[in-house]
C-alpha cells in the first residue's frame, strides 16, 4: 500500500468537533492532491513523510483519548443542566479553534515545505549547472594544457631550428676564413712572384746591357787591333823606305853588307812581322774567345731568366686566374654569407614575433585560467552556502517535526 506523507498525516487526524476536519483545512489550501504532488517531489520529503507517518501513526490514541476525556466531560457538564451545557459549549469551541490553529499551523508547514522543496529543486539545478559548468572549465583546462604544450614543442622546435641556423652560420664563417686566408697566400705568393718577375725583369735588362756593353768593348777592341795592324804596316813601310832611301855612297859600301843585312833586315822584320802576327792574332783569338765565352754566357744567362721570365709570367697568369677564382668563390660566398644573414635576421625576428605572441597567447589563457579558477571558486563557496542553507532548512523542518 503506497500512500504520501501528507495522507499519512490526514489519516492519522480524527474528524473534529462542529463538523472541522483536516482534511477540509488541507482541501481549503489546495487539496490533497496538491500535497501529495509536492510532498513526493523530494528525497528529503519523502523521508520526513515516512517520519512524519511512524510519529503521527501514534497519536491517533493519544487524540482518541483527548476526543473520548472530552466527550466524557461534556457528558459530565451537560447531565449538570444548562450551565452544564454553556461549558459544553465553550469546551468544543475551545477545542474547535485549537484545532483549526492546529491545521492554520499545518497548512503553513506544507506551504513551507513546498517552498524548501522548490527552493531544494532550484539548488540542485544550480548544482548540476555547476557540475555542467566545472566540467567545462576541466576541458577547458585540458584544451589550455594541450595549447601550452603545442606552444612548448613549437618554441622548442624554433629553438633547434635556431641552433641549427647558428651551427650552420659557423660553419659558413669558418669556411670564409679558410678562403680568406686562401686568398691572403695566394696575394702573398702572387706578390712574390710579382717581386721575382720585377728582380728577373732587372736581371735581363742588365744582362742586355752588358751585353751591349761588351758587344761595344769587343767591337772598340776589333777596331783598335785593326788600327794596330795599319799603324805596324806604316812602321813597317816607312822602316823600308828609310832603308831604301840611305845614301848611295854607303851603297857600295854596304854592298855586301846590305845582303847579309838585308836576310838579317827581312828575317828580322819576318819575326817582328810573325811575332806581330802572332800576338795580333792570339789577341784577337784571346778577345774574340774572351768575348765569344762571355757572350755565350750572357746569352744562356739571358736565355735562362727569359725562361724564367717565361715561366714567371705563365705562373703570374696562373696566379691571376687563381686569384680571379677565388675572387670570385669569395664574392659569391660573401653573397651566400649575406643571403643567409638576412635570412636568419628575418627568422630571428619572425621567431621572436611569435615567441612574443606565444607568451602574449599564454599570459591570456594564464589570465583566464586565473579567472576561471576564482569564478570556481567563488560558485564553489556560493555552492557551499547553499548546501549549509539547504541543511540549515532540513535541520529546520526536522525541528518542526
Amino acid at each position: 500500500m503506497s500512500f504520501s506523507g501528507a495522507d499519512a498525516l490526514l489519516g492519522a487526524f480524527p474528524p473534529l468537533h462542529g463538523g472541522g476536519s483536516l482534511h477540509y483545512a488541507l482541501a481549503r489550501k489546495g487539496g490533497a492532491g496538491g500535497v501529495r504532488s509536492a510532498a513526493g517531489s523530494s528525497s528529503g520529503f519523502h523521508s520526513w513523510a515516512r517520519t512524519s507517518v511512524s510519529s503521527v501513526s501514534a497519536s491517533p490514541s493519544r487524540f482518541r483519548g483527548a476526543g473520548a476525556a472530552s466527550s466524557t466531560d461534556s457528558l459530565d457538564t451537560l447531565s449538570n443542566g444548562p450551565e452544564g451545557y454553556v461549558v459544553a459549549a465553550a469546551a468544543a469551541r475551545s477545542e474547535k479553534e485549537q484545532l483549526q490553529a492546529l491545521n492554520d499551523r499545518f497548512a503553513g508547514y506544507i506551504d513551507k515545505v513546498r517552498q524548501l522543496e522548490a527552493h531544494n529543486r532550484s539548488l540542485e539545478g544550480e548544482a548540476a549547472a555547476l557540475r555542467q559548468q566545472q566540467a567545462g572549465r576541466s576541458a577547458m583546462g585540458e584544451l589550455y594544457e594541450r595549447e601550452v604544450r603545442e606552444m612548448r614543442g613549437a618554441v622548442l622546435r624554433l629553438g633547434a631550428a635556431r641552433g641549427q641556423l647558428r651551427l650552420e652560420q659557423e660553419h659558413l664563417l669558418e669556411d670564409i676564413a679558410h678562403v680568406r686566408q686562401r686568398l691572403d697566400d695566394e696575394a702573398r705568393q702572387r706578390e712574390e712572384a710579382e717581386a721575382a718577375a720585377r728582380a728577373l725583369a732587372r736581371f735581363a735588362q742588365e744582362a742586355d746591357a752588358a751585353r751591349v756593353e761588351l758587344q761595344k768593348k769587343a767591337q772598340a777592341l776589333q777596331e783598335e787591333c785593326g788600327y794596330l795592324r795599319r799603324h805596324h804596316q806604316e812602321e813597317v813601310g816607312e822602316l823600308l823606305g828609310q832603308i831604301q832611301g840611305s845614301g848611295a855612297a854607303q851603297a857600295q859600301a854596304q854592298a855586301e853588307a846590305r845582303d847579309a843585312l838585308k836576310c838579317d833586315v827581312t828575317s828580322a822584320l819576318r819575326e817582328i812581322r810573325a811575332q806581330l802576327e802572332g800576338h795580333t792574332v792570339q789577341s784577337t783569338l784571346q778577345s774574340e774567345e774572351w768575348f765569344r765565352v762571355r757572350l755565350d754566357r750572357l746569352s744562356e744567362a739571358a736565355k735562362m731568366n727569359t725562361d724564367a721570365m717565361r715561366s714567371a709570367q705563365e705562373e703570374i697568369t696562373e696566379y691571376r686566374r687563381q686569384l680571379q677564382a677565388r675572387t670570385t668563390e669569395l664574392e659569391t660566398l660573401k653573397s651566400t654569407k649575406d643571403s643567409l644573414e638576412r635570412q636568419r635576421s628575418e627568422l630571428e625576428d619572425r621567431h621572436q614575433a611569435d615567441i612574443a605572441s606565444y607568451q602574449e597567447a599564454i599570459q591570456q589563457l594564464d589570465a583566464e585560467l586565473r579567472n576561471t579558477k576564482w569564478e570556481m571558486a567563488a560558485q564553489l563557496r556560493e555552492y557551499q552556502d547553499l548546501l549549509n542553507v539547504k541543511m540549515a532548512l532540513d535541520i529546520e523542518i526536522a525541528a518542526y517535526r
